[in-house]
């Protein structure tokens, strides 16, 4: 049975530790106007005293007395705010304490509740296994096997049991005492482990490089792949590679003949390495679905004519 005057506590010291929260927030106010009021004061004070060409006593006091009572007020706010500090602190940990006990005497309840039911129902099962087996042993002495090795063990079985609940509820009885006081831990129920979505890796793809050429990967670091070798990179780059004729399909006819014919003998730093994310891609129907390098192009080949096509015999001595 739930303690409705607990509930009224809880509730009290709810509304105690939010009206102290309240006088703070006031207190503060009221700190940071008496703060300016001592600064103001000061100031003047030593306007007095470094302004006026002969020093008035009478003035003097009367400024001192401004920064007395200043300071003193301000000293009062701030051991106020201390105060109500150290007592909402208190009041905070005793609310910790009803909440906790609260939660205690639920859990004992419930517990008490829970043995209760398996007090209740043991004799219930055992009387039901006796006529069980009662039952059994009548279609046994027929000389039916079977049925006898299952009286047997539903016997052995409820035997076991019963000595098995006399030791355990001794102790269950005692548990939610023990839960109350704070000698044993309030159960909880096992909750299962958040199932953590497995990180996707991203995706990539396997190109066979027709030059060497550097690249970087998905975590920005720099890469290189040789000539004639196979090279795993960052998909989009592979696209790129592949549009710029760096890099083919691993299915191009290509890669059988000519994959590690370099026999490893590269220079990553070499002038002619091409860097695939900082190389600009052409656009235009005479580039579209070409394979021919940089070096090609830039070559700018020109081809001349040279006049009709010339037929004609020349004579060849042969040599015995």
């Amino acid at each position: 049975m739930k303690n409705p005057f607990r509930r009224t506590m809880t509730k009290k010291i709810e509304e105690t530790i939010s009206a102290l929260a309240k006088r703070v927030t006031q207190l503060d106010i009221q700190r940071r106007t008496a703060r300016g009021t001592l600064d103001r004061a000061i100031q003047a004070r030593q306007d007095a005293l470094l302004v006026a060409d002969e020093i008035d006593e009478a003035k003097l006091a009367r400024l001192q007395r401004v920064v007395n009572d200043a300071a003193s007020l301000l000293e009062g706010i701030e051991q106020a705010i201390a105060t109500i500090a150290e007592q909402k602190a208190e009041a905070e940990a005793q609310l910790a304490a009803e909440r906790d006990s609260s939660e205690r005497e639920a859990a004992a309840q419930a517990l008490d509740v829970q043995v209760a039911a398996i007090k209740g129902k043991l004799p219930k099962w055992l009387a039901a296994s006796r006529e069980f087996t009662d039952a059994l042993t009548a279609v046994a002495r027929l000389r039916h096997y079977e049925t006898g090795e299952i009286s047997a063990h539903v016997q052995n079985l409820a035997g076991q049991v019963e000595i098995a609940c006399n030791l355990v509820l001794a102790e269950l009885q005692a548990l939610p005492d023990m839960i109350r006081n704070g000698n044993a831990p309030i159960p909880r129920e096992e909750r299962p482990a958040p199932i953590v979505a497995a990180a996707v890796p991203p995706p990539t793809m396997t190109v066979f490089m027709m030059r060497s050429a550097r690249f970087r990967d998905h975590d920005g670091r720099k890469r290189f792949g040789g000539q004639y070798e196979d090279v795993i990179m960052p998909l989009t780059t592979a696209q790129k590679a592949m549009r710029l004729g760096v890099a083919v399909a691993t299915t191009d006819t290509r890669r059988a003949a000519l994959r590690g014919s370099r026999g490893g003998d590269f220079r990553p730093d070499a002038a002619d390495v091409l860097d695939i994310d900082e190389a600009a891609e052409r656009s235009g129907p005479e580039h579209a679905a070409h394979d021919t390098s940089d070096v090609m192009r830039q070559a700018n080949f020109v081809q001349v004519d040279r006049g009709p096509e010339r037929k004609g015999v020349i004579s060849v001595q042969r040599l015995i």
